[in-house]
């Protein structure tokens, strides 16, 4: 009851966050951005102790494992094109083929802001969970996951949950991207997708003299 109570606490937080930051942004008509991405396949650089549990692996320590499912994201941009906060909600199949998912609201710094590419790094709390491994016979949880688990789910909760964003702009509304979900040294789970624009965003040197938040040609 304790950590369900713990769970509820966590999504009404994210409720009141959201309304604070997005709701606004429909009124101020801010730079902001929806996507959709296709996550692909998970990375384990140093092979997986588990690995006889992930059927959709290429090798006998699945250092690379397909998966399947989406993230849809909404991101605000509050400083040009360098600073915004991005709310993420993932749905995909875990490296055992079970439904997992995270939901994710975090800063993210334009660190390469041309005309054509971009590359977007960032980290937020994350809320983090699957169906339970513990179905299967032989599991035991690797020390550095610390999963907690309720009844026929495991979880957790991280203050530092990232991501690493390459983005090429197709026109002026749509852009084609790249992402990393970085979980070192467990995992890199990388996808691709597609970003919308709700309003036009230039790269920096492109803003008038003196605007910072709101681009006015």
């Amino acid at each position: 009851m304790a950590q369900t109570g713990w769970i509820e606490s966590f999504y009404r937080y994210f409720r009141l966050i959201l309304l604070y930051w997005l709701l606004p942004a429909t009124k101020l008509g801010a730079q902001d951005a929806v996507g959709l991405w296709f996550v692909t396949g998970t990375v384990h650089p140093y092979g997986e102790n588990m690995a006889f549990l992930m059927p959709a692996r290429v090798n006998d320590r699945a250092t690379l494992v397909f998966n399947w499912g989406f993230v849809g994201t909404y991101q605000r941009y509050f400083y040009k094109k360098r600073w915004s906060l991005k709310f993420a909600q993932g749905v995909y199949s875990d490296c055992a083929q079970l439904f997992a998912g995270h939901t994710h609201l975090g800063f993210r710094l334009n660190v390469l802001n041309g005309r054509k590419h971009s590359l977007e790094v960032g980290f937020g709390p994350t809320f983090v969970y699957r169906r339970s491994w513990y179905r299967f016979p032989g599991y035991v949880q690797d020390a550095n996951l610390l999963l907690k688990t309720s009844g026929e789910w495991q979880w957790n909760f991280v203050w530092y949950g990232g991501e690493i964003n390459y983005i090429y702009h197709l026109t002026r509304q749509w852009d084609l991207t790249c992402h990393v979900i970085p979980g070192p040294p467990k995992f890199f789970t990388f996808g691709f997708g597609t970003r919308y624009w709700l309003q036009y965003n230039p790269p920096n040197r492109e803003w008038p003299k003196g605007s910072k938040i709101h681009f006015r040609p």
